[in-house]
């Protein structure tokens, strides 16, 4: 059956995305048709246009799918590949760096073509840019460093920061082969301020 295949491959409260879905050699469009049944009957919910999930039932009703793991799926990470990252105060915020929140996250991805756009996933709204180089497992996080000197000041960096970044550059890998490796598809500003701010010295 295909609620059992949809069961043991997705489990439950998770994004299921039709083109995801490869059940015995079935087409889209008998998928649906099926996946329509299933919503019917509540085993299944459509999401939205595509992307559908077997609900938890609780005493207060069905569960209700959590946006972020639709935009983990559609924007960060497929199949095991990293395809995007944080940006803007997101990115500071996950470093270390800053203690805002921002309510609207901005992503860098592979999977958009605009400069910028913002959509909404469920209530959660997202700013999306296009990614300056194809994202990957190996180059994701001197790409979200070089954007983070983008986005700031050589002032931003005042001694607490300085440590706080020192330590994540090490954490992430980032070498002087990859920032010089990488540098060039960015503005001019980001290795200005990655010179002036004295972070150029903890890139080993």
């Amino acid at each position: 059956m295909l609620y059992d295949y949809l069961l043991e491959i997705f489990g439950k409260n998770e994004p299921i995305f039709l083109s995801d879905i490869h059940y015995e050699d079935y087409s889209d469009i008998w998928l649906k048709k099926k996946l329509a049944k299933l919503c019917e009957s509540g085993q299944v919910i459509r999401y939205e246009r595509g992307i559908y999930y077997i609900p938890v039932k609780t005493p207060f009703g069905n569960s209700i799918l959590n946006p972020n793991r639709i935009i983990e799926r559609k924007y960060l990470s497929e199949k095991g590949n990293r395809i995007g990252f944080y940006t803007g105060i997101t990115a500071l915020q996950q470093a270390g760096l800053s203690t805002q929140m921002s309510n609207i996250p901005e992503i860098q991805t592979n999977n958009e073509n605009s400069k910028l756009r913002r959509v909404k996933v469920g209530n959660q709204e997202v700013i999306l840019r296009k990614s300056r180089v194809k994202i990957d497992n190996d180059n994701i996080f001197v790409l979200q460093f070089l954007e983070m000197m983008n986005s700031t000041s050589s002032g931003y960096f005042d001694d607490e920061r300085k440590a706080v970044i020192k330590s994540w550059i090490r954490k992430c890998n980032i070498s002087q082969e990859l920032v010089t490796k990488y540098a060039p598809f960015f503005p001019d500003k980001a290795l200005r301020n990655l010179i002036e701010s004295g972070v150029i010295y903890y890139v080993a």
